[in-house]
């Protein structure tokens, strides 16, 4: 549990550093908290303050994501999406989702047999941005959610995947968080490109089944995500 935990911790420390970045107003000429003291009906102390701040801009965002990672060894490939609104440019809330599957690889001493893992997990996704407003700039990506895995069977199996006959060997659910970090690129004001790194912690898979958490480990990929950020 302290693998899940942690990582929401590390990602809430840098969504401070990120909300003391964009109070700076990179491109702004004049400074806020003067203009707040010179203006008391534009801010208020006793209110109460949300994510988005006091008249600050919101946004919202669709991604579509795609990394490589190993599972039990193998080569594995991850698809999914991801949807998120965006406060103050510098922290996007919202929902992941990925789904995997690795090559197929022949059963031991078992001719015509062969197997494959496939599966998915998703759940909250949490987005500190660091200096949103450079064309180059960083964000940390974290998903906390659960996950299903499977191991199937098929026999023979002509590739990519026809084959006579399958069916499933073993599955299993598990915890999952995913914390990562991407160099975003602004394309354009509603577009923008990114490409990172991750790691998976995973916690309920049987190891009876399964090899000993089989899906931990490093993950690279890429996302495009297109919005109002």
């Amino acid at each position: 549990m302290k693998k899940i935990i942690l990582p929401l911790l590390l990602c809430l420390s840098i969504f401070q550093i990120a909300e003391a970045q964009d109070t700076l107003r990179l491109f702004s000429k004049k400074n806020q908290s003067h203009q707040r003291e010179h203006n008391p009906r534009t801010y208020n102390h006793n209110e109460i303050r949300t994510l988005g701040g006091h008249h600050q801009s919101t946004g919202f965002y669709v991604g579509l994501h795609s990394d490589y990672s190993t599972i039990s060894g193998i080569d594995a490939l991850s698809v999914g999406g991801r949807v998120a609104w965006v406060a103050n440019h510098s922290l996007a809330i919202g929902f992941a989702g990925n789904g995997f599957f690795t090559d197929p690889q022949p059963v031991p001493a078992a001719v015509g047999k062969d197997y494959s893992y496939t599966g998915g997990y998703g759940g909250l996704y949490i987005e500190p941005i660091l200096f949103p407003r450079f064309p180059v700039h960083l964000a940390f990506p974290t998903i906390l959610g659960v996950g299903g895995i499977a191991k199937g069977i098929f026999y023979d199996l002509n590739y990519p995947y026809e084959y006579t006959d399958g069916y499933i060997d073993q599955s299993d659910v598990f915890l999952i968080a995913e914390p990562g970090v991407e160099l975003e690129l602004n394309a354009a004001r509603w577009i923008r490109l990114a490409f990172g790194f991750s790691y998976r912690f995973t916690e309920g898979v049987n190891p009876i089944n399964f090899s000993d958490k089989p899906l931990d480990g490093m993950t690279t990929g890429f996302s495009l995500k297109l919005g109002k950020f």
